[in-house]
């Protein structure tokens, strides 16, 4: 934890973290071993840790290990940081290998890293967020590739009103927004990841029959709420369903957003793909700004 808390502010980690939390979030999920997260220490002192995840851990119905995330690499309480950033990856790298992965990935998985959800990385935990110089440096050195870059946007939400127009108001003469603040369970890995945070669901239904047309997901982020000072969630999935009409989509995000600002929440945080020039053209049509970036990389073994 004192290494945790002793990170820049601006390093995209949820601050104060207490033994308490890192115990409940990241210790008792049910695939967490302790002998994939990696200490660092000189003389007697602890400088640093890495956590690897192993895929064969991320799925119950399987034995095999193709590949391996490093979930979080920290550093701090040392005079040569990146000696030690070095280590840890040399130690992460020898773990996955010896596990029989063919990869080692940084961060998680899009939508969602397998842990520090909340915690670390934003809204995703998804790359290296661009706050990590040293290890983004030492990454690069080590013949890690580039497989994927997104952008962290925010917005302010207090006093939201979606904007207004002819095609806008067609779609709410036929469809209608409802919020499910208790939605169905997810499948095991996704409901392990959630399991302790408050999740929405808001589906874009037509008036004349109950199939969904479009969903949102968002996620409260307590931690961050604490730092900011804001209550503040994540939009972790959107998806039209229908058709893959992104102007539905584009509706029943204002709507949701307007929704939860009534419910008090200030604060919504998600990650796009840089590619994805539909979805961010709709978040900023929607008051969202560029936070910071994240890199997701690979090596092959």
């Amino acid at each position: 934890m004192e290494i945790w808390n002793s990170q820049p502010l601006g390093a995209q980690l949820a601050q104060p973290m207490t033994v308490g939390s890192m115990e409940t979030y990241v210790f008792a999920k049910p695939y967490f071993h302790p002998e994939t997260c990696l200490v660092a220490v000189d003389q007697g002192q602890l400088v640093g840790f890495a956590h690897v995840a192993l895929s064969r851990d991320l799925n119950y119905q399987t034995e095999s290990v193709s590949y391996a995330y490093l979930s979080l690499a920290l550093v701090a309480g040392h005079a040569d940081h990146a000696a030690v950033t070095n280590a840890l990856l040399d130690q992460a790298e020898t773990l996955a290998q010896e596990a029989g992965a063919a990869q080692l990935l940084i961060g998680g998985a899009p939508p969602l890293g397998p842990f520090y959800f909340g915690l670390a990385g934003g809204s995703h935990n998804v790359g290296v967020p661009s706050t990590f110089e040293v290890l983004r440096h030492q990454l690069d050195q080590r013949d890690y590739q580039v497989i994927g870059e997104y952008l962290a946007m925010r917005s302010n939400i207090h006093g939201f009103r979606p904007a207004v127009s002819r095609e806008m108001m067609q779609i709410r003469r036929s469809f209608s927004v409802e919020a499910n603040y208790s939605p169905p369970p997810l499948d095991w890995l996704n409901s392990c990841i959630y399991m302790h945070f408050e999740r929405s669901q808001f589906d874009l239904i037509p008036k004349l029959n109950s199939a969904v047309a479009a969903s949102a997901t968002f996620i409260d982020l307590p931690h961050y709420s604490q730092l900011w000072g804001v209550h503040a969630a994540a939009l972790v999935t959107v998806e039209a369903l229908e058709d893959g009409d992104q102007t539905k989509s584009n509706y029943l995000l204002g709507e949701a957003l307007r929704q939860l600002a009534e419910t008090g929440v200030g604060r919504i945080e998600t990650q796009i793909d840089k590619e994805d020039l539909a979805g961010y053209a709709m978040l900023r049509t929607l008051g969202f700004d560029e936070a910071y970036q994240s890199t997701r990389m690979a090596k092959t073994f």
